[in-house]
């Protein structure tokens, strides 16, 4: 058991007469009081009159007795139906309160209501013996529910997941359904006790996770599910628990956990920290700190420089250079990937169109990018102002996903090709193209992915993959460009197996724009432009 102690919620009585109720009251009573100080002197006379007639002046006062005894029975009447108005008014405040913290579609408790229940738990039912925990559960692939068999539907899926959260959590919990496929649900433990939480945690997955026949729909829906504490004796702040919560919450999509995450200080840590990274990666921007860095290419037998490919750097002010594994992958999440890109690719043609020679320009565009149905005219747009020649500039597009979408990337494919600009699939041999999506596609170039070239002088199945490429490449008359040629060994065997240019350690490391500059001008100077010269 969870050692749970009962909740009892206290509500404060109304009050015995209300504001509109106080005249009526005042009415009655003094109605009330002339009754008791006239009523009875004036039936005294009226009896001892009543066989001689009653004198004109006491006629009046009956009349007034019996406008008295109207009176008070008017105003009771009146005061009934005041109360009743109050009790049918305090009803209706109470159905719209209990609506307003109610989930519409589950019938438990919505994300305002989770925050009172969670304040009244902490008032009854958490001591220096207990403390609340707070299980933060989120359904996987809900959205494709609704996708795909429609809103009833996937209602009807979250008020049997509702009713079966019911069945196991225990009496005095608090159940909420904070958003469209996440719950929440908080209780006290004892301190002692918190594997309990975890297990129960464990139990709801399970449950949740089982298939449901909806309607004769049969569905299904994963969850992943985090745990935090507020430690017996520490103040009980529902806001902050749920936060650590759904931290943990997190922290279990990220890595894909199967079993209920705790919150511990690390991941809040990790979390400030991202959300530094991204407030800088959107100053960077605005300041201009990323910038390209160009890889040479050359020609594997002659080993003459073919070109550049732009690769992103950030020269943070405090941290110095920093990768494109920090801050791609974050720019990709947050949605600033397209200025990031941009900026970059502006530099990168700013400097290249005062290169002399026709080397070639090749920029990366990520996967997140295409998904913009402008791209092509963004980046014609960026060739056209900047004054590049579209015949020097290559576009690399990753082979996952460029086959996402076969559609949307033969449309981003013509528009480029039509303005001049060529095409390379990049990272060839990571993703599920076949013969027929290469043919679809009018593609300039194959690049080969630096995993193969990394092992190709050791290893027989990455020659066998290699040749394979090349050979494919060569019937379909596409250069091969190898990747990751970091030594000599690498450099020979991909321009043994078919590779036609290269790039790599081995050739040449990223270099600044003026860096690429002078190293041009160096080799103009010397009248030959060769980095590398295969044997």
């Amino acid at each position: 058991m969870l050692g749970l102690k009962p909740v009892r919620i206290a509500e404060s009585p109304p009050p015995l007469v209300s504001r509109a109720e106080w005249p009526v009251v005042v009415l009655l009573l003094c109605a009330l009081g002339a009754f008791v100080w006239n009523g009875s002197s004036l039936l005294h006379i009226v009896a001892s009159q009543q066989i001689s007639g009653l004198d004109p002046s006491v006629q009046i006062a009956a009349a007034a007795l019996v406008l008295n005894v109207a009176l008070l029975l008017f105003g009771w009447r009146r005061y009934a139906d005041l109360q009743q108005e109050a009790a049918l008014r305090a009803e209706d405040r109470r159905r719209a309160a209990l609506q307003e913290e109610t989930d519409s579609i589950t019938g438990l408790a919505n994300r305002k209501g989770f925050a009172a229940g969670v304040e009244t738990l902490c008032k009854t039912a958490i001591d220096a013996g207990h403390c609340l925990v707070i299980i933060s559960l989120q359904m996987q692939r809900f959205k494709r529910i609704n996708d795909r068999f429609g809103f009833d539907v996937g209602d009807a899926t979250l008020r049997r997941i509702g009713e079966e959260l019911r069945l196991h959590v225990p009496e005095g919990a608090v159940l909420a359904r904070l958003s469209s496929d996440e719950f929440a649900i908080a209780l006290p433990v004892h301190k002692d006790n918190l594997p309990s939480a975890e297990r129960l945690a464990e139990t709801l997955l399970r449950d949740v996770s089982r298939t449901y026949d909806i309607e004769g729909t049969y569905i299904q829906v994963g969850a992943i599910s985090g745990i935090a504490n507020a430690p017996a004796g520490t103040a009980c702040r529902a806001a902050d628990i749920l936060r650590r919560a759904d931290i943990a919450l997190d922290h279990a999509r990220s890595t894909r956990a199967a079993r209920p995450t705790w919150f511990d200080a690390g991941m809040e840590r990790a979390l400030i920290e991202r959300s530094e990274l991204e407030q800088a990666i959107r100053v960077g921007i605005e300041h201009h700190q990323f910038l390209p860095y160009f890889e040479p290419q050359v020609d594997l037998r002659t080993g003459a420089l073919t070109g550049f490919e732009v690769l992103a750097r950030w020269q943070h002010p405090n941290r110095g250079l920093l990768s494109p594994e920090l801050f791609i992958p974050v720019s990709e999440e947050i949605g600033l990937i397209g200025s990031l890109s941009e900026s970059v690719i502006a530099q990168a043609l700013d400097a290249a169109r005062q290169w002399d020679g026709d080397f070639s320009l090749s920029i990366n565009i990520s996967p997140a990018q295409l998904s913009d149905l402008w791209l092509a005219q963004r980046l014609v747009r960026m060739i056209t102002e900047h004054g590049f020649p579209a015949n020097r500039l290559i576009v690399e597009l990753t082979e996952s996903s460029l086959f996402e979408d076969i559609d949307l990337a033969r449309n981003l494919v013509v528009s480029l090709k039509n303005q001049g600009v060529r095409l390379a699939l990049d990272d060839f041999g990571t993703g599920f193209s076949s013969l027929s999506h290469l043919r679809m596609l009018p593609l300039d170039m194959i690049k080969i992915d630096r995993s193969f070239m990394a092992t190709v002088h050791v290893d027989r199945e990455s020659i066998a993959i290699v040749r394979a490429v090349t050979t494919l490449a060569q019937a379909l008359g596409i250069p091969v460009t190898a990747e990751g040629l970091e030594d000599a060994a690498t450099y020979e065997k991909a321009a043994t197996l078919g590779a036609k240019t290269g790039q790599g350690w081995y050739v040449g490391k990223p270099m600044t724009a003026d860096a690429a500059a002078d190293l041009l001008r160096r080799h103009r100077d010397a009248g030959d432009v060769k980095l590398r010269q295969a044997s």
